[in-house]
């Protein structure tokens, strides 16, 4: 959008000079949207009474957006939609804020001031523009207005209380730590709407107890994930609450770590949780109707990653938005529910409004549709809803175990009810599934949509990244390529020989780039390490050499192939080990097979690669041979 609303500097202005009046400036953290890019547009926005500067735009540039504003469907980038194709690098964002602080550093220098609360509202550091050609005769100069901040002498405020999670990690270090109990259950107490996100802080204090302070190093429940993150086993903490807890409650949620709460929640229940369980519990042991049983508030489990939640009762609205890999199950929702969803499984065992599924790209849903009306409040551009029994038998059986888990923590009768009476309850269930993964990971939507040339671009860049990558992790983790497998003896064309043929090619095209380096061996490790542009855009050609004269059919089955490839590569390389979204892995599963029996005649790309790289290999031998026959006769 643009040339609507107001500036920024005007609200920046108007609030800091509202709040100085009356004797709330010091309790307010003033957050600036105002399209910073520079050192400058900060001081500026500083000047004006801004404590905090947001990045927006520039921030994702730096991260390869291309403002394609299509991020709810399909981001080109791999940002909020599609990982698969992400190629960005996160340093570049890093370094371009270091060199903002730095530009910062150097403005506050010249104006004589040592930090940005030092200038905050001095207005007369600033000017208004005057110039012959400015057109209207506005009045700003309130935006300059100085402004005497007045202070309270004994204010009395109603602040966040933390001591809940101040005493859970208090109990953890000096207990739980140091023996070797496996499990331990703690007591939260009653929680009421100053307890915000309660459960947060702990897991931040247990992430880095582990991994950060080097506690409880010994630890029975304490797990290593295969990049070195030590982690509590599941269920081995779990803290007991009641009440009314505020917002954010089990925020960014731990590992290991079982929340249960027994009463109602404000908004925000689990955001940017990576693991453990969320247990949100009735306090009513009736039977209550539908509107009657709301548990938690809107936006549950915004952003998270991991993790498992039960709700035994109803939630708000824009239930796990941008959910991107916790599995919920919850006894009826909002509207919006899984907007924006890109991986995970939610199952809604109640009620529903309006939306369901807006711009989900990603994950499964399950919604128990007794009437029959559910389709109607899908979201028709952006998901399809199927009837479970007509789908992969995985779904149904994954349905299954994520019921079977909630009545287990919640005891749901509601939940257990339809676990008894199985046989109908299949029935009776809708799988959501998203357009996106359709889209992209089935061979007729590609053929459909894409032309040749889109195709083979793709592929091309895909399979030659690959081949960089292969070697990248060989050199890196000091294993063998294919392995470490050798052919067998009369092994003729088999898919190891492809590879290790593949393998060699790629390795003679650095070989031949390197030839003048000094340190040759190392010159040819960092052309992997670094993506050495020359290198890429030699096996580019050898790609588009090999498949280039694959049928449009066949492309769009290796294409599709391609892409669930990356789909399980981009889940495998996240640094999330706590996610249960077995109607994900279903979906991987099912679409690996029915592409692998379309594959069945199709010549696989690396064995048109080995043979590319023979005839190259023969062209280096006679070029050796004719190079000797030369020397012999001089």
């Amino acid at each position: 959008m643009k040339n609507t609303g107001r500036a920024a500097e005007i609200g920046i202005a108007e609030v800091h000079q509202a709040l100085s009046e009356n004797g709330l400036r010091d309790k307010v953290t003033l957050r600036c949207s105002n399209a910073h890019q520079t050192g400058v547009d900060v001081i500026k926005s500083a000047i004006m009474g801004g404590d905090s500067f947001e990045f927006g735009t520039t921030a994702l540039m730096m991260l390869k957006c291309v403002m394609a504003k299509n991020c709810n469907v399909k981001c080109p980038a791999g940002l909020t939609t599609n990982p698969e194709l992400y190629q960005g690098d996160p340093r570049a964002l890093a370094q371009y804020f270091l060199n903002v602080a730095h530009e910062v550093r150097e403005i506050l220098a010249s104006l004589g001031y040592s930090s940005l609360k030092e200038i905050r509202g001095k207005s007369e550091l600033l000017h208004l523009a005057n110039h012959h050609s400015i057109v209207g005769k506005l009045n700003v100069t309130g935006l300059l207005r100085e402004v005497d901040i007045v202070k309270v002498a004994k204010p009395v405020y109603l602040e966040a209380d933390f001591t809940p999670d101040d005493k859970l990690i208090e109990s953890l270090l000096s207990d739980y730590f140091e023996n070797e109990e496996r499990n331990v259950v703690l007591g939260a107490g009653k929680l009421n709407n100053r307890n915000k996100s309660t459960g947060g802080q702990l897991s931040i204090d247990i992430e880095r107890a582990l991994n950060y302070q080097d506690k409880a190093a010994k630890h029975p429940a304490v797990l290593l994930a295969s990049n070195g993150r030590r982690f509590f086993d599941a269920e081995s903490i779990v803290v007991q609450s009641h009440g009314s807890a505020g917002q954010s409650y089990a925020a960014f949620n731990n590992s290991g770590l079982v929340m249960q709460h027994t009463g109602t929640c404000n908004d925000g229940v689990g955001k940017g949780s990576s693991g453990g369980h969320i247990v949100v519990r009735s306090p009513s042991q009736r039977k209550l109707t539908a509107g009657n049983n709301v548990l938690i508030g809107n936006f549950a489990l915004f952003g998270a990653t991991g993790g498992q939640a039960f709700i035994q009762g109803e939630a708000g609205d824009r239930f796990a938005v941008r959910n991107s890999g916790a599995v919920a199950v919850v006894e009826g929702v909002g509207d919006f529910c899984c907007e924006y969803m890109t991986n995970g499984s939610v199952i809604n065992l109640g009620g529903f409004g309006k939306g369901f599924g807006n711009g989900m790209s990603g994950g499964i849903a399950y919604q128990y549709d007794v009437d029959g009306q559910f389709a109607d409040s899908c979201s028709a551009d952006s998901v399809l809803p199927v009837p479970l029994i007509e789908q992969n038998p995985g779904y149904e059986e994954a349905l299954k175990w994520h019921l079977e888990q909630h009545v287990r923590f919640t005891g749901s009768r509601k939940a257990q009810r339809i676990l008894d009476d199985w046989a109908t309850s299949r029935t009776l269930f809708t799988l959501v599934v998203p357009f996106a993964l359709l889209h992209s990971q089935h061979p007729e939507s590609i053929l459909s949509s894409h032309t040749r040339k889109q195709m083979l671009e793709e592929l091309i860049q895909g399979q030659a990244q690959n081949l960089m990558e292969a070697v990248h992790f060989a050199y890196r983790d000091n294993k063998a390529l294919a392995g470490g497998l050798s052919p067998q003896y009369g092994e003729m064309d088999t898919p190891l020989i492809c590879d290790l043929l593949t393998h060699s090619g790629v390795l003679h095209r650095a070989h031949q780039l390197a030839k003048n380096a000094g340190d040759h061996a190392q010159a040819i490790e960092r052309m992997f390490e670094l993506k050495d542009k020359k290198l890429l855009d030699q096996l580019l050609k050898d790609v588009k050499e090999a498949v280039s004269n694959y049928r449009d059919e066949e492309l769009s089955v290796l294409l599709a192939n391609k892409r669930v490839q990356d789909y399980k590569a981009s889940l495998a390389r996240r640094d999330v080990w706590d996610t249960h979204s077995r109607g994900t892995a279903v979906w991987i599963i099912s679409r690996e097979q029915d592409i692998s029996e379309e594959m069945q005649d199709i010549e696989p790309i690396n064995q048109r690669l080995a043979t590319l790289y023979c005839h190259a290999f023969a062209d280096v031998i006679r070029d050796q041979i004719q190079q000797e026959q030369e020397a012999q006769i001089a």
